[in-house]
């Protein structure tokens, strides 16, 4: 039976709680938040299935892909892209599968601001995928469900990060010619149960909470903002320099163990599309406007290059080599490093209320406050991409 001792060995997928024919494990929060398997002792067989699907218990590097292809992406419907994190790319595939009659599994932030994959088959839903959510998602009945559709001969397209990814194949046992697979480049997955925490405290303070997005383009894409709004439409908004909630994540303080330790992060992997951010487009064409955003975007199968040649014309885009993509993208193939200070926080988030763990651990110091005021300074006059490359310095 599966037994997680390290937690750098467990990526939180829920492969094993999926497989299991007595649905004896439980996936369960431990203290700082994140998900684990936890066997029901007296129900389990002893099948060893759960063993058998564990992603890296069982993972295989991808050999290389002499064939892959990349592009830059803009989504040529407007407000898509706005929606969007980046260039909206996984909007057109996901609208592509199911003008095929198909479904998509993407991630949905709810309106208890629970974050978890669902599947839908109406096209007006997708936005409920548009924009990142830096949570980890709950994968609950997923896996279950996308077998149960691709077994009826539907065509299912999948998207998640690299451990669920690969999650659900070892679930699945292989990969079904009507199995559409789009991964993120993932910077690491912070904790469900800090967010819980966090957002609770915000909306007590606000009176409530109307709307969050993770990833807000008002000021432009080259400074995205986080923004939650109150229930009167006030907006809070602030960037990675000064919002508490990206402090915590991009510092490495609320990230899950395994990610620190990710077998999965490679140039080559087993999905049919890779996506991610290009804000350094003015470097790759600069007919492409760099405030709307641009996603960068690895092709691994000819399947995916089939989709590809469907959706194209959805898109401003161009065909580039996959190292010029890929150039000086670190979270492509290394893993981030816990923040020192992390041991401490979580003894303290098991005791302290969350405003208090924010002012202890991440300040509003004068230094951040002048930060952001810089920044949003430089945006007004169209020069903050110069203090984001000196804070990327510093």
């Amino acid at each position: 039976m599966i037994d997680i001792k390290e937690k750098e060995k467990c990526c939180g997928c829920s492969a094993c709680a999926s497989i299991c024919p007595k649905n004896c494990i439980e996936m369960k929060e431990d203290n700082e938040g994140f998900l684990y398997p936890c066997v029901d002792k007296k129900s389990c067989v002893e099948c060893d299935l759960c063993e058998k699907v564990c992603p890296i218990l069982n993972y295989k590097k991808t050999d290389k892909n002499h064939n892959q292809s990349a592009f830059i992406v803009q989504n040529k419907d407007k407000e898509v892209c706005r929606q969007s994190t980046a260039g909206g790319a996984f909007s057109a595939i996901g609208e592509y599968v199911i003008d095929q009659g198909g479904i998509v599994f993407g991630v949905e932030l709810q309106d208890d601001y629970f974050v978890r994959h669902i599947g839908v088959s109406d096209k007006e839903k997708l936005v409920k995928f548009r924009n990142s959510k830096y949570v980890q998602s709950y994968i609950g009945n997923s896996y279950k469900e996308v077998k149960e559709y691709l077994n009826s001969g539907r065509l299912v397209c999948f998207s998640g990060t690299p451990c669920q990814i690969e999650g659900l194949l070892t679930y699945l046992g292989g990969k079904p010619e009507n199995l559409v697979l789009v991964d993120v480049v993932c910077r690491a997955v912070p904790s469900p149960g800090v967010w819980r925490k966090y957002i609770n405290m915000i909306s007590e303070k606000l009176g409530g909470i109307k709307s969050v997005r993770f990833r807000d383009k008002t000021l432009g894409y080259q400074y995205s903002t986080m923004e939650l709004r109150d229930k009167n439409n006030r907006i809070y908004r602030g960037g990675s320099e000064s919002h508490p909630w990206l402090r915590m994540f991009l510092s490495g303080m609320i990230i899950r163990p395994s990610c620190t330790e990710c077998p999965f992060r490679a140039p080559y992997r087993k999905s049919d599309f890779t996506i991610w951010d290009c804000f350094n487009i003015h470097n790759i064409d600069k007919s492409f406007n760099e405030n709307t955003g641009t996603t960068r975007m690895l092709i691994h199968t000819d399947k995916g290059k089939r989709i590809f040649e469907n959706i194209k014309d959805n898109f401003k885009y161009k065909n580039i080599d996959v190292e010029v993509a890929i150039k000086n993208v670190k979270e492509m193939v290394f893993s981030p490093e816990f923040n020192v200070k992390r041991k401490e926080f979580f003894k303290d988030y098991e005791n302290i209320p969350m405003d208090e763990l924010i002012n202890k651990y991440f300040p509003n110091t004068f230094k951040v406050k002048l930060k952001k005021n810089a920044r949003l300074f430089l945006n007004y006059i169209g020069l903050d991409k110069i203090l984001k490359h000196v804070l990327k310095k510093g």
